[in-house]
Order: structure tokens, then C-alpha cells, then sequence
């Protein structure tokens, strides 16, 4: 998972770095680190210039713009939508005791989390600019309006999928075991 190292990525990011040396300060899976900087610059919270042949990045730290927010909103979506129909890819999402999540149907439901976890990141920075009144309140209210839908989508089609009880609570544990933020609502 990237999200892991998102916020060791923006600590570091206060001045323009090369991706090389966020690799190597950030420590760990090189290829998850590029791709969470990657989504981090899609967020619009770095920004981004290509120097030759390398790529430099540099935290962001002004208000996200209007179309910038929806074309980030549409990137997750699109994400959304490829990890729902890779979900709904399973006959089953548990192995044959009935009780466990198999390892692949994890995966996507980890994918999943981490879509979930980066709208949570958006609505947290959303109301820090609220607050400092980077943004207007209003626009703040509204974007993190659309956040909350976009998450409860997510829940909702991923509860939706599956009608057995014992599917329903192994993805109940599996998520609730991994962040206390969700409430499920059928």
C-alpha cells in the first residue's frame, strides 16, 4: 500500500527533491514510494517538474483549485470503479472454511482501503484550510460533502456485491480491523 509513506513523503517534500532521494529518505519498496508520489502530484499536494530526464517534486501547500479537485475527484473514481469490478471479478471472496478472506479478494479489498484512506487525507486537509480560511467555508463544506458520498459509494457497492452473511462480516472485520472510520449503512 502507498499510503503508508504519504506523509513521510509530504514531510520531506518542503523543497523540490528529485525521486531518488525521496527513496531514499522515505526507506522502503522504491516502486510504491514512486507510486504514491505519483498519486500525491494526481491529489494535487505535489507539485511536479521534470528536469531531463528525472522528475522532481515539491509539497504543495496552497488551496486546491476548483478544477484540479474535480479532476482529482474523477481520478478516484475511476479507481473506485476498477477495484469494485475487480471484486466483483471473485465468485467468493472467502476461503473454503467459510470464515477467512482469501489472499486475492484481500488485495483488492486492501486497494480499496487505500482509496478510502486518501479521501479521508483530502477531507482532513480540507478542513485544515477550512479552518485557517485558505478556503471559504462554503466550497470546504461542499468538496468534503462530495468526499463522504464518494466514500459511502465505495462501502455501499462493496457491501452490495455480496448477500451472504458470511461474506458481509468478513469484509465488516477486515475493514474494521484496518481503521475505525467506517460505519456500515445498508
Amino acid at each position: 500500500m502507498t499510503t503508508k509513506y504519504d506523509e513521510k513523503i509530504l514531510e520531506i517534500t518542503t523543497n523540490w527533491k528529485f525521486t531518488q532521494d525521496i527513496t531514499r529518505k522515505v526507506g522502503g519498496d522504491k516502486s510504491a514510494i514512486i507510486r504514491a508520489c505519483e498519486r500525491l502530484a494526481e491529489m494535487d499536494y505535489l507539485e511536479v517538474k521534470p528536469n531531463s530526464n528525472r522528475i522532481l517534486y515539491k509539497r504543495k501547500d496552497t488551496a486546491q483549485t476548483e478544477f484540479n479537485f474535480i479532476l482529482m475527484m474523477e481520478h478516484m473514481e475511476v479507481n473506485q470503479k476498477t477495484e469494485i469490478n475487480a471484486l466483483s471479478q471473485f465468485s467468493t471472496l472467502l476461503m473454503k472454511d467459510g470464515k477467512r478472506l482469501r489472499q486475492k479478494s484481500t488485495n483488492v479489498l486492501d486497494n480499496i482501503h487505500e482509496e478510502v484512506n486518501r479521501a479521508y487525507m483530502v477531507k482532513r486537509r480540507l478542513n485544515y484550510q477550512k479552518n485557517l480560511e485558505i478556503i471559504p467555508h462554503s466550497i470546504a463544506d461542499q468538496r468534503i460533502k462530495k468526499l463522504d458520498d464518494y466514500i459511502e459509494k465505495i462501502m455501499c457497492s462493496v457491501m452490495s456485491k455480496y448477500n451472504d452473511k458470511s461474506t458481509t462480516q468478513a469484509i465488516q472485520k477486515y475493514f474494521q480491523n484496518h481503521t475505525t472510520k467506517f460505519e456500515f449503512k445498508f
